[in-house]
């Protein structure tokens, strides 16, 4: 009988352990839009390019996800190096004017390590008509 109290105990504390770690990720997953909206609000140093906002998705808010945010595809032209294609993820409370597709638009981005932090300038994005992609600028 001992033994078989020791393995039951056993058993409880794999299975309490395994709950904890599963709830550890559900929590990680549920909030990750939140922490990508946190993450790369404000670069210090970095490099401002030209962008083309791509797609832009409304993402409403919810009770248990908070505010509503966008995420906007877009893609970077830097003045040197090669253009890329990233995602970019805005709060809708700051931004003036939602960008739509084709509009252009400038970032801010920063190389730190293997992974591109890239944020939204939002001093671009005012509220006079957007510049549409094939447009001139004068």
């Amino acid at each position: 009988m001992e033994i078989l109290a020791i393995r039951i105990g056993q058993l409880l504390l794999i299975l309490s352990l395994l709950l904890l770690i599963l709830g550890g990720l559900w929590f990680a997953l549920r909030f990750r839009r939140v922490m990508l909206l946190l993450a790369g609000r404000d670069i210090k140093e970095g490099q401002v390019a030209d962008a083309v906002v791509l797609l832009a998705e409304e993402h409403p808010a919810s009770r248990f996800q908070g505010e509503a945010y966008y995420t906007f595809q877009v893609h970077v032209k830097p003045a040197r190096g090669r253009n890329f294609v990233t995602e970019v993820h805005v709060s809708s409370e700051h931004l003036p004017r939602v960008p739509q597709a084709g509009d252009r638009v400038s970032v801010k981005y920063n190389y730190t390590g293997r992974r591109r932090t890239v944020v939204l300038n939002l001093d671009s994005i005012g509220s006079e008509q957007p510049r549409r992609l094939g447009e001139d600028i004068n």
